[in-house]
C-alpha cells in the first residue's frame, strides 16, 4: 500500500512538471502572438495602401484567434492539473483510512490469537463480541445516506490525534431521506466537532473523547455531542452558543451543559413537513 502510494507521488509530480513546462511554452508563444498582434495594429495605422492593410489585417485575426486558443488551451490545462491533485490528496485520504482499518483488524486478530495461545479461551466470546458490535457499528456509519459526512467522519477519525470521535449507531439510520435542508447535517457536525477539537486543552501525549449520536425523533432529529476530558470552558462555551445558536427554523441549540470535564451539546433540527 506504501509502494502504491509512492508511485501516486511520483506520476502526481512528474505530470506536474511536464504540465507547468507546457504552460509556460504556450505563454511565450503567446506574448510573441500579441507583439505581433500590436504589430499589426500599428502597422495599419500609417500603412496606406489597402492591399498591405487586408493583409496586416489577416495575420492580426489569425494572431488574435491563435492567442486565444493558447489561452483556452492553458486555462484548461490549469483546470486538469487542480483536478489531478483532488484526485490524488482524495486517495491519499483514502489509502489512510485502508490502513487505519487494516491496523485495527491486524490488533484484533492478535489479541485474539493470544488468547488462544494462551489458552484464556473465556476471553474469547466477549472479545469477539466487541468486534461483531464494532462491526455493526462501522456497517451503520457506512449507511448514513451522506456520503460526503461519512468521509468526513472517517477521516477525522483517522487523523485527528487531539481528538478521538466514537460516533455512535446502535441502528441504521438513512440521514440523506430526513425531510431537512441539505447539507445542513454535515455542515453542523463539522462545525461543532471542529470546534470541540480547537477548545481541547489536551497535551501530546493526551486525547479527548467527543462522542457523538444521531437521535431521529417523529419531529426533527438531534444531534448529541458529549465531550469528555480537559478543554477550555469558557472559550468552548462562548464559541458554541455565538456560532451554533440560531435565530432560523433551520436548527436551534436544544441543550448544552459545561462542566470540569465534561460538555454536552444538543442541537435540534426540525423537519421540514
Amino acid at each position: 500500500m506504501l509502494v502504491h502510494h509512492d508511485i501516486l507521488d511520483e506520476r502526481l509530480q512528474s505530470r506536474g512538471e511536464r504540465s507547468e513546462r507546457g504552460m509556460k511554452r504556450v505563454g511565450s508563444a503567446q506574448v510573441y502572438l500579441l507583439a505581433l498582434v500590436l504589430i499589426g495594429l500599428t502597422g495599419m495605422m500609417f500603412v496606406e495602401p489597402w492591399i498591405v492593410r487586408g493583409a496586416l489585417l489577416l495575420i492580426i485575426v489569425f494572431c488574435g484567434y491563435t492567442a486565444f486558443k493558447l489561452e483556452a488551451s492553458r486555462i484548461e490545462e490549469k483546470w486538469s492539473q487542480e483536478l489531478r491533485q483532488q484526485e490524488h490528496q482524495a486517495q491519499t485520504k483514502l489509502i489512510r483510512v485502508i490502513n487505519r482499518l487494516r491496523h485495527d483488524w491486524m490488533n484484533d486478530t492478535q489479541i485474539l490469537f493470544g488468547y488462544i495461545q494462551l489458552k484464556k479461551f473465556d476471553n474469547l466470546h466477549p472479545y469477539m463480541e466487541k468486534i461483531k458490535m464494532n462491526m455493526q457499528q462501522e456497517s451503520n456509519l457506512s449507511k448514513l445516506g451522506i456520503p460526503s459526512l461519512i468521509a468526513f467522519l472517517l477521516q477525522f477519525r483517522v487523523e485527528s490525534k487531539s481528538l478521538e470521535l466514537d460516533v455512535e449507531l446502535e441502528q441504521e439510520i438513512n440521514l440523506g431521506q430526513l425531510p431537512l435542508q441539505g447539507g445542513l447535517i454535515e455542515r453542523l457536525v463539522r462545525q461543532t466537532v471542529e470546534c470541540v477539537q480547537e477548545y481541547a486543552a489536551v497535551g501530546d501525549d493526551e486525547s479527548g473523547t467527543l462522542s457523538l449520536e444521531f437521535d431521529v425523533q417523529e419531529d426533527g432529529l438531534l444531534l448529541d455531542f458529549v465531550y469528555q476530558g480537559p478543554y477550555h470552558r469558557e472559550q468552548l462555551e462562548k464559541v458554541v452558543k455565538e456560532n451554533l445558536h440560531s435565530n432560523v427554523n433551520s436548527y436551534s441549540l436544544e441543550h448544552n451543559d459545561w462542566q470540569e470535564e465534561e460538555a454536552v451539546i444538543t442541537l435540534r433540527l426540525p423537519f421540514h413537513i
